[in-house]
């Protein structure tokens, strides 16, 4: 009976000293929450500590002490918990989680993940676990793992259009591209207003190069998402990408609407001009630029679009504050050399050049035109071995050998050298008309005329639009070489017209060996020649018609291309209603159609003339008329109709028609390096006082676009 009291009396001193100790844990546990409360961390983290010092395995402990010490900085007291924590209770799934968030608040990513697959162990269908591991591998640049993870993830949540969207971004980074975009499909499959995902597939579409595509998310994007500029500045680089400048000038000038200080839309926008042609656009958008961004390069390109323009003096201004700011830049003191060189100031470029090279000699373009600068400058002996350099470094550098061989042979010195260089010229490039032409040259020199004529000929023939009038001049001295006194007349004639004025010297000195009924078709194969050499036109001519006392205006836009014929719009204040004239192949055809009989006799008198003189069979008309020589003019009959040619200049001066009417050429207005064209004209019918005087307004090259309605109306 006493043993049993003694053991009774044991085990209800240990239930009391127990509920003590829980007693003392749990009351010191209070004290630290409220000291929490009050914001007194260290008398938080003291009582907290005397709870484990009662408890060892209260584990809520670990965690609030974590987050104390996390609070007061003390990273590596905060860590110590959570790992003890983790320890005790690793089967918990929210333990394994708090551990997970704490570690990486810690900067300890590795523990995280350790927690987060502890979690997928326990629980293999956890989500937000997924979702961190998949986001920690893309963090860690393991993106094999991250796609994994975000696969699983979609498995469980196939409507998850982040889900997809991050898993095209761990996609991309891999170059899987493809099936990036299909991720970033499906984003904007389950959730239209993602704008990251059109984005996204158009970021991809351009580093693919695909702009038509790109082009297509984009302006998706802006149907929805309407007013971003940035999106009308990447679609305007894209269509730049594609070649469409005018689209690309149309889009980036609405987003200059919302942003016209943006320096990169700006320089984008001068970079379309400057495809287009438009160089004053292009030089009043970068003189925009260098207010906010005074660069060499900006300054440079400036320098470049006034040397176009032939503005020597301000691209030299403009070369020279680039220089200032990079004085040690090669490209820009070259780029500075060729504007001087236009200029023909080679002392100037020769200066900038040697420096160039100086600066980095392998610098071989720099160095290509510092040999012409010593040649310009008559020293040849300096020139040459600047070439020869280029050679050694490339020996199949077509522009150095096409220079020091013709340089040879024009110089009539190492002739045999010269046809070495030259014929490895000819296989290297055997179609360039300009290479030809050196090869056609040295034999000239070395009096192989037949050939040098064979030569010149198939260099002119390779010309293809290009006319060049040193080929021309060529092939008259080859044909005087060759006793064709007519085909050198008619070359001489050519280069003349192209403006070169030793041309015209030796077709003067020729033409009084030359008979005169060759004179006279030569004479109008060189007009017909002349009015050939314009491959396409875009014009606007104002017209004053006089008849029976009466004086009205009126205005005719023409375009011409020279595959697609002639085509003239007539202004409805000539006739009611407007319409139009296709002039192709000695057809005439009038929309709308009926307009025809209502214009009246003298106006369709016009009309057919110029049919006539557009079609194939005019040269014939020519060739087989009488021909009249009268001072400078030569006149050519050929039944009811007569034209008069100038003889010196082979432009055609009038058109006639027997009892009908005169169409007179008052002036020519020169619409490019290789063309002129009819600028005052005076257009009358003999039988009646009706006159109509057409002067030219505008002229230019036709756009893309011109020629493209051009071809859907035809």
């Amino acid at each position: 009976m006493k043993k049993i009291f003694s053991i009774v009396t044991l085990l209800l001193f240990n239930i009391n000293c127990l509920v003590y100790a829980d007693y003392d844990g749990y009351k010191a546990y209070l004290k630290g929450l409220l000291a929490m409360k009050e914001g007194k961390t260290d008398i938080a983290v003291s009582e907290y500590e005397r709870t484990l010092a009662y408890d060892e395995n209260a584990t809520t402990v670990y965690k609030d002490l974590a987050l104390v010490y996390l609070q007061k900085g003390d990273t590596k007291r905060a860590l110590e918990n959570v790992k003890i924590l983790q320890e005790k209770e690793n089967d918990s799934v929210d333990t394994q989680m708090f551990a997970g968030s704490m570690f990486l608040s810690l900067n300890e990513a590795e523990y995280a993940r350790k927690c987060w697959e502890r979690v997928l162990e326990i629980d293999p269908k956890n989500e937000v676990a997924t979702v961190y591991l998949a986001a920690y591998y893309s963090s860690d640049n393991k993106l094999e793992e991250s796609v994994k993870y975000w696969t699983k993830y979609l498995e469980q949540q196939p409507e998850s259009s982040e889900g997809y969207f991050q898993l095209g971004i761990a996609q991309e980074r891999m170059g899987l591209l493809d099936k990036a975009l299909d991720s970033y499909k499906q984003v904007t499959k389950l959730k239209p207003e993602a704008q990251e995902a059109y984005l996204a597939r158009a970021r991809i579409y351009e580093n693919k190069k695909e702009f038509k595509l790109a082009i297509e998310e984009y302006k998706e994007y802006a149907k929805l998402f309407t007013g971003n500029p940035a999106i009308l500045i990447y679609l305007g680089k894209c269509y730049y990408e594609e070649k469409n400048y005018k689209e690309a000038e149309e889009i980036l000038l609405r987003a200059k609407e919302y942003v016209p200080n943006n320096v990169s839309l700006n320089y984008l926008l001068g970079m379309v001009y400057e495809k287009q042609l438009k160089l004053d656009d292009a030089i009043d958008t970068f003189e925009f630029i260098i207010k906010y961004e005074p660069t060499a390069a900006n300054y440079t390109r400036l320098g470049y679009y006034y040397s176009l323009k032939r503005d020597y003096k301000t691209a030299e201004k403009k070369f020279s504050k680039a220089i200032e700011k990079e004085p040690l830049n090669a490209e820009i003191l070259y780029l500075a050399a060729l504007n001087y060189m236009d200029n023909e100031k080679y002392e100037d470029a020769k200066k900038y050049l040697e420096k160039s090279v100086y600066l980095k000699p392998d610098y071989n373009d720099a160095k290509f035109f510092l040999a012409i600068a010593y040649e310009k400058t008559n020293h040849f002996e300096k020139a040459e071995p600047l070439i020869k350099e280029i050679l050694e470094n490339n020996s199949e550098d077509t522009r150095a050998l096409n220079y020091l061989g013709y340089s040879y042979a024009d110089k009539n010195i190492n002739l045999d050298e010269a046809e070495i260089l030259l014929e490895k010229l000819i296989k290297l490039e055997p179609d360039e008309p300009a290479y030809i032409d050196s090869l056609a040259w040295l034999y000239y020199k070395q009096q192989k005329y037949e050939l040098a004529e064979k030569y010149i000929l198939k260099a002119i023939k390779s010309q293809n639009k290009i006319f060049d009038k040193d080929l021309y001049e060529h092939l008259g001295d080859i044909s005087v070489e060759t006793n064709n006194l007519t085909q050198a007349w008619s070359a001489y004639a050519v280069a003349e017209d192209l403006s070169s004025k030793t041309a015209g010297k030796k077709r003067k000195i020729l033409e009084p060996k030359i008979s005169k009924e060759d004179l006279s078709k030569l004479t109008a194969q060189r007009a017909v020649f002349n009015y050939n050499r314009i491959s396409s036109l875009k014009a606007g001519y104002k017209l004053k018609l006089k008849y029976a006392g009466a004086t009205t205006s009126s205005y005719i836009s023409a375009i011409y291309a020279r595959n697609l014929g002639l085509k003239l719009d007539m202004a409805p204040k000539f006739t009611f209603p407007g319409f139009s004239i296709l002039f192709k192949d000695g057809q005439m055809d009038f929309s709308p159609q009926a307009v025809k009989d209502s214009v009246g006799e003298e106006v369709n008198l016009m009309f057919d003339f110029a049919n006539v003189v557009l079609s194939k069979d005019f040269i014939n008309i020519l060739l087989e008329a009488q021909v009249s020589f009268k001072g400078k003019n030569i006149k050519y009959v050929n039944d009811d109709v007569s034209v008069v040619i100038n003889s010196k200049t082979g432009m055609f001066k009038t058109f006639s028609k027997k009892d009908s009417f005169d169409l007179k050429i008052k002036s020519y207005k020169k619409f490019n390096k290789v063309s002129m064209v009819p600028d005052n004209m005076l257009f009358k019918i003999k039988k009646s006082n009706f006159r109509v005087d057409i002067k030219n307004t505008k002229l230019s090259i036709p756009e893309l676009s011109d020629l493209n309605n051009f071809v859907e109306e035809k």
